[in-house]
């Protein structure tokens, strides 16, 4: 009982943390306005992560309420601290969204400074993955199964977390974004 009460309390401090940056309707991000979401380009490609992030949400109409955390941010490099524990000094840029209601919904993109990077975040985001099962077999039972099938794909320095009901339309506009 007290493990359930302590898992319980992690999962509210978490959605405390988050609500201070969660997104408003328009999909945009605590402390951006509609003409800031230039800023969320990463400097070396002119890959925009904030239209990237609309797009794979739109492709899975099943998701629920989206709160979405990136590095456009303040304490970004606290927030990505959430997603993996690889050093914020090797990321170029990222966004995150994860489900307002606390259910087993997550799209991350990161982008690295260097394509030497890729496996050691693979490897940080599979022990995020690992972390939400194991935290879904306490509370939410009937999430565990999309937790334990989320994807982590990689095209050259940019690496997604696809956790959601249709991956495959998903990973499908992830990879057009990136080419």
């Amino acid at each position: 009982m007290k493990r359930v009460v302590c898992i319980l309390c992690v999962l509210l401090t978490l959605l405390l943390v988050f609500s201070g940056c969660k997104g408003s309707e328009t999909g945009e991000t605590a402390g951006q306005t509609g003409a800031d979401t230039t800023a969320e380009t990463t400097a070396k490609t002119k890959l925009s992560l904030y239209d990237l992030r609309k797009d794979m949400l739109a492709a899975d109409p099943s998701m629920p309420e989206m709160t979405a955390v990136s590095s456009v941010d303040e304490k970004a490099d606290a927030l990505f601290a959430y997603l993996s524990d690889l050093d914020y000094s090797k990321v170029e840029g990222y966004y995150l969204a994860y489900a307002a209601d606390g259910t087993a919904y997550e799209v991350a993109v990161v982008v690295l400074k260097e394509r030497s990077d890729v496996s050691e975040l693979e490897n940080s985001l599979r022990k995020h993955v690992e972390g939400r099962v194991n935290l879904y077999k306490s509370y939410a039972p009937e999430q565990v199964e999309r937790a334990e099938n989320a994807e982590i794909v990689s095209s050259g320095r940019y690496v997604a977390l696809i956790m959601c009901g249709d991956q495959a339309a998903v990973r499908s506009v992830f990879e057009k974004g990136v080419e």
